[in-house]
């Protein structure tokens, strides 16, 4: 059975007008397996024309990784340079492999700006091998309905797979390093015992409340390291309320690892090509569709 070896409280971080959590890296580890960022951007109440309409300033690089995006409530629109567009509501995700450099806008969608509601949702950073931070940048939503969910034996959770598979269930999200991000969900007063698998780094987030994770208590707000002993873990849900549980993780990329704001590559050469082509043009400007205002 695996145990918690540390856990960490976010750090609160800056993304435009909107302050979030960062969970990783943190000051333990930069990576879990291939995934090297998570921030949560926790579920707030937005006012009706509180959140200013989309003007391009929030638009901007990446190159050599992939983003991940998991929308709890409320919704995302995604839009880029190569052309990729889309909307995800509450329970889908975004995937969006920046390869050899792309410019991309998140927003919020026009309904909930205007007429207000809740969102909460979170964003992790990939990095990706060198023969695919060398591909052309690529864009792919999937909603809630294509997400595989499957029971577990407790009879009182079920795990959603975000990314990766689980017991053959498996997201239409690619993966390049076995990585894997699961939404275990836990009736109140439960358990679940999950499945992960042997050899791969993993690590876990809760966002609401707090939980007992193979036998150690763990606060909410909180990222937490498992070690690298058995293949399952156990958590319990000691509240009234049903608790989410993010799982990640995946198989270390053992490559050198150049990385600054938004550019991940694997030399400081590549990283001033990087700069250096973006300042360019290289990655092109996104054309916004009119629904997007």
């Amino acid at each position: 059975m695996k145990q918690v070896t540390s856990q960490h409280d976010v750090q609160p971080e800056k993304v435009g007008s909107i302050t979030i959590g960062r969970a990783l890296p943190n000051a333990a580890a930069e990576f879990v397996g291939p995934i090297m960022m998570l921030d949560h951007i926790p579920r707030r109440v937005i006012a009706p024309g509180e959140i200013p309409e989309p003007d391009g300033s929030f638009a901007h690089p990446h190159r050599g990784i992939a983003t991940f995006s998991y929308v709890l409530e409320g919704g995302l629109v995604h839009a880029d340079s190569t052309g990729g567009y889309g909307t995800i509501s509450a329970g889908g995700v975004q995937w969006m492999k920046a390869g050899n450099g792309i410019v991309h806008d998140e927003m919020l969608p026009a309904d909930l700006r205007k007429n207000g509601g809740t969102t909460h949702c979170f964003q992790f950073w990939i990095n990706l091998p060198a023969k695919n931070k060398a591909e052309p940048a690529a864009y792919m939503p999937a909603p809630t309905e294509d997400l595989p969910v499957a029971a577990l034996p407790s009879g009182q959770a079920s795990l959603k797979a975000l990314l990766g598979t689980y017991e053959g269930n498996s997201s239409p999200i690619p993966t390049y390093a076995n990585e894997f991000i699961w939404h275990v969900r836990i009736e109140p007063m439960g358990s679940a015992r999950v499945d992960l698998p042997r050899g791969l780094h993993a690590a876990g987030f809760l966002p609401g409340q707090g939980a007992i994770v193979g036998g150690t208590g763990v606060a909410a707000q909180r990222l937490f390291f498992l070690d690298e002993d058995g293949t399952e873990v156990e958590i319990a849900n000691a509240s009234a309320d049903p608790l989410d549980v993010l799982l990640f993780g995946g198989e270390p990329i053992l490559e050198p690892v150049a990385s600054r704001g938004p550019f991940v590559m694997n030399t400081e050469a590549e990283l001033n090509d990087a700069f250096r082509e973006f300042r360019e043009g290289k990655y092109g400007q996104i054309t916004y569709p009119p629904e997007v205002a």
